[in-house]
């Protein structure tokens, strides 16, 4: 039996091959909506206006879950992170803020193993934090999360595109990682990567 009381929907850059992405991000939504409608979880999506997007991700979330049943009153909904680094810590800021103690994290099979990693390197206990992609989450899906679900799930060429990407990540913080200000050069650097263009 699931039981948490927050699922996080992180976010999706969709600059790049803005229609795989968009798949991706609906299975995040479906997988969510699923969670909730199973656990009453309150629904968190947070990210910002990224670069080469009108919307904010948060905004464009908060959409899918509305298509999917999900009423905006259980939707806690930011526009402010632009990096999987500063969506860790303002999700860990707010189980504290709101004393949830079960988080459902959910992002892609291939982001899962970094997004683990950042949320150990927090420093943060408390709450116990769960990472999933949405395929886990298919037992507790409707039809239509289903479909949104199975049609996101990446194929073998994404995962090793996708896979070369977290790797370079993931060098790049094992090389920052002996500085102090590691967390705050990281948001910094995904702020400058994706953040706002000028309208």
């Amino acid at each position: 039996m699931l039981e948490f009381h927050a699922v996080v929907v992180l976010g999706k850059e969709l600059r790049h091959s803005p229609a795989r992405a968009t798949r991706e991000l609906r299975a995040r939504a479906a997988a969510a909506a699923a969670v909730h409608r199973s656990t009453g979880a309150t629904v968190v999506t947070l990210e910002a206006r990224l670069k080469g997007q009108d919307r904010t991700g948060s905004s464009i979330v908060a959409g899918l879950l509305g298509e999917l049943g999900v009423t905006s009153t259980r939707i806690h909904q930011e526009d402010l992170t632009r990096s999987t680094r500063e969506e860790v810590a303002r999700t860990l800021a707010l189980a504290q803020e709101n004393g949830w103690r079960r988080l459902l994290v959910v992002t892609a099979r291939y982001h899962i193993p970094r997004t683990r990693r950042l949320i150990a390197d927090s420093g943060v206990t408390g709450p116990v934090v769960t990472v999933h992609c949405p395929a886990a989450l298919l037992r507790v899906a409707n039809e239509t999360e289903r479909d949104w679900i199975l049609g996101g799930e990446p194929d073998e060429h994404t995962m090793r595109w996708e896979c070369r990407s977290e790797a370079v990540l993931s060098t790049l913080e094992r090389i920052v990682r002996p500085l102090p200000f590691r967390h705050r050069l990281e948001v910094r650097a995904g702020a400058w990567l994706r953040g706002y263009d000028s309208m």
